[in-house]
Formats: C-alpha cells, structure tokens, sequence
C-alpha cells in the first residue's frame, strides 16, 4: 500500500513538473529547434539547386552591376520567386527595370534551362 502511495506521489510530481512554465518553454524550444532542422534538412536539395542556378546567371551574364546582383539574389532566393520571374518576365514578356534586351532573353534562357524549372515542369 506505501508503495502505490509514493508512485502515486511521484507521478503528481511528475505532472506538475510538466506544467510548469518553464518546462513548457523548453520543450516548446527543442521542438522549434528540432523543426528548423527537418525543414534545413527538407530544403537543402532546393537550396543547391538555387545556388548553382545563381552561380551560373552570375558567370554566364557578367559583369552584373550591383542592383543586378542584388536582384538575382533576390529572385534566385526560392523556387516560386523563380517560377514567377520567369512567368511574368520570360512567358508574358513584361518589361524588366533591371535586366533588357539581350541580357534578359540570356536569364530567361538560363532559367528555362534550370533544374527548378525542370522540376516545376514535372510536377
């Protein structure tokens, strides 16, 4: 009987231990922590993608002047900037502040030639 006492005693403890605001903050840490892994882990095959893609727009078009570079950073930063990139500026044919003329119809080649919009393709 004094031992279903005292596991009953240790089990009460146990549960508001667990309730215990600081407890609840540290496993609300672990899991934003181990979440922020699996989704690293989830996108590195993309994230390779889009830094080959941007590497080879840096190379293929250079010299870039800096807001060109900055705008390829900025379009090159995940597959749907890239998709709606080249479906506003390469399928639609609007007009680019950043990037005319033959230097554009190079991007969109070299985006249409990409593994992302492979991939986009397929899916």
């Amino acid at each position: 009987m004094l031992r279903f006492f005292i596991i009953a005693a240790e089990i009460i403890v146990l549960v508001i231990v667990l309730r215990s605001p600081f407890v609840q903050y540290l496993f609300e840490d672990i899991q934003n922590s181990l979440s922020e892994w699996l989704v690293s882990i989830a996108t590195l095959p993309e994230r390779e993608e889009l830094r080959s893609l941007q590497d080879k727009i840096n190379v293929q078009l250079s010299p870039l002047k800096a807001y060109q570079q900055t705008y390829v950073q900025q379009i090159t930063a995940d597959s749907a900037s890239v998709k709606r990139f080249y479906h506003t500026y390469c399928e639609k044919d609007d007009i680019n502040p950043n990037f005319t003329g033959t230097k554009r119809v190079q991007l969109c080649l070299i985006i249409k030639q990409s593994s992302v919009m492979q991939v986009a393709k397929r899916d």
